[in-house]
Parts: structure tokens; C-alpha cells; sequence
């Protein structure tokens, strides 16, 4: 009995630390403007995912030459 509450006392421990080592990661902010400017595009994009793949739109209309993976900006 003693070894089962070691092993999940341990078990919880770790996961513990896991979780504070991803919330003080995810905190961090970027301060150049190069950074930025990525952020800015990563949110833009992602924007645009989510009104692209919705159910909605997924499932109610036939792919057509406008999908989004045409109006995505190439990078280069």
C-alpha cells in the first residue's frame, strides 16, 4: 500500500512541475519588432483557418478555386 502512494505521490509531483514549467513558458512575450510582426501573421492566419475550416463551410458548399490554401501568402 505504501509503495501505490509513493508511486502516485511521485506521479502527481512531476505532473505538478510539468504544469508550472509550461504556464511560466507560455507568459513570455516576444519584444522585437521581427517577432512581432511573425506573431501579427501567425494570428492573421489563424484567423482565417477558423473561418475556412469550420463546419460550416466545410460541409455545405463544394471546393472551388477560392479555397484557402490558394490565399495563404507564400513565403520566400
Amino acid at each position: 500500500m505504501t509503495a501505490v502512494l509513493i508511486l502516485f505521490g511521485s506521479l502527481g509531483g512531476i505532473g505538478l512541475l510539468l504544469v508550472i514549467l509550461v504556464l511560466r513558458r507560455s507568459s513570455s512575450r516576444t519584444e522585437s519588432a521581427d517577432g512581432l510582426r511573425i506573431e501579427h501573421e501567425a494570428r492573421r492566419q489563424a484567423q482565417l483557418d477558423r473561418v475556412s475550416y469550420n463546419a460550416r463551410a466545410v460541409h455545405n458548399s463544394l471546393p472551388t478555386a477560392g479555397d484557402s490554401y490558394q490565399r495563404r501568402h507564400r513565403r520566400g
